[in-house]
């Protein structure tokens, strides 16, 4: 998929006073991952809100959140998991 770029700020990416497309499926990974239920007006129900399974003992509960979330964001999961190094590894693509 190809969508506006986002800087490491999250902001827009501008060079030469425009707008950067690129192939944004792990863009749009990470802001479903990061954001709350509720930050997109458009869909309020879309989102995981990753820091609030910080306290949880059970991460399992995150990644099903996680492959649902894609899910319903178009994406075919092929499988979500969190690795030794705590980072979240996902096979999920847009069709």
């Amino acid at each position: 998929m190809t969508d506006v770029a986002l800087d490491e700020n999250e902001d827009l990416e501008i060079l030469n006073h425009d707008f950067q497309a690129v192939e944004s499926t792990v863009q749009h990974q990470r802001q479903l991952v990061l954001n709350n239920k509720g930050d997109f007006k458009q869909n309020a129900t879309l989102c995981v809100g990753v820091f609030n399974y910080l306290d949880d003992e059970h991460y399992l509960q995150l990644m099903r959140a996680i492959s649902v979330e894609f899910s319903r964001d178009g994406m075919v999961v092929r499988s979500v998991s969190l690795g030794d190094d705590m980072k979240i590894r996902s096979d999920a693509y847009y069709k």
